[in-house]
């Protein structure tokens, strides 16, 4: 034997469930700032998207952004321009997993140097005790 509110309990219920769901905003994606000016910044030094070194661009100039480093966002963008420029050199084919592995290795390589040069002391870090 049917029960009468428990089926009209779950329909309510079911009812009120849809239209919350529609009630509710869509959910957008809105990227941050840092974010926006990383895909800026890799697009102003040739690298485009869905190119191998344009996730990696965009997380290497995104954080120097976000750490409030413009200049150094600005040389890891160009940094990974080089490693595209590099790898292809080295007759590397774009499309392959290789690629992307060298430029991962080309920016981490060069992004180190850049970090380590963007001392402001004045002090050979080298010649350092």
């Amino acid at each position: 034997m049917k029960k009468p509110g428990l089926i009209a309990a779950v329909a309510f219920g079911g009812i009120i469930i849809g239209a919350t769901a529609f009630a509710a905003p869509p959910i957008t994606f809105t990227p941050a700032p840092a974010q926006v000016r990383a895909e800026q910044t890799c697009g102003n030094e040739g690298v485009r998207p869905k190119s191998a070194a344009w996730e990696l661009c965009l997380a290497h100039v995104t954080r120097a952004y976000e750490w409030g480093e413009a200049g150094l966002a600005k040389q890891l963008a160009r940094t990974a321009s080089a490693a595209r420029e590099s790898c292809m050199n080295e007759g590397q084919r774009v499309e392959t997993a290789g690629f992307k592995d060298c430029v991962g290795r080309e920016m981490d390589a060069r992004s180190d140097l850049l970090i380590l040069g963007d001392d402001q002391s004045g002090e050979n870090v080298a010649q350092q005790p």
